[in-house]
């Protein structure tokens, strides 16, 4: 494989894994708000609760709340695994991207490197060329 295409590919990896950590940190930002609309309804609840228990209530609408609470648990813990999965998808994907920029980086490096050996090599032949011209010239005349 030559180095443009190399670097070509390591360019088309890094766009890859720049628009996937975009599309995670858009899911991690929104399982995050998520969590905390789903903790504020259940601080609120838990306070509607503790002032209805108060005031009195019915062995049936307490089994309800704690239904409710019990469900409202069990769903947040499920945002909060989300979110540490996220979370641990991010991390994975930010390091394959910080190691295809490094590789693009050096390929680049490599590119470079080439072209001015190149364009060193193509300076010494017209040097020699010019040196031998005028060598002739010197000898000739």
């Amino acid at each position: 494989m030559s180095l443009d295409a190399l670097r070509k590919l390591h360019g088309q990896t890094v766009e890859t894994l720049m628009m996937e950590l975009g599309q995670i940190a858009q899911a991690l930002s929104l399982s995050e708000e998520q969590y905390h609309r789903m903790d504020t309804e259940m601080v609120t609840d838990a306070e509607k609760y503790s002032r209805e228990t108060q005031q009195g209530m019915s062995i049936e609408t307490m089994l309800e709340w704690q239904a409710r609470m019990h469900a409202q648990q069990a769903a947040l813990h499920q945002v909060h695994l989300e979110i540490e999965q996220a979370t641990l998808l991010w991390q994975r994907t930010n390091t394959l991207l910080v190691e295809a920029s490094q590789e693009c980086k050096l390929v680049d490096r490599v590119l470079e490197q080439r072209e001015i050996t190149k364009c060193v090599d193509v300076a010494r032949q017209e040097q020699r060329a010019t040196d031998e011209a005028a060598s002739r010239r010197y000898w000739s005349g």
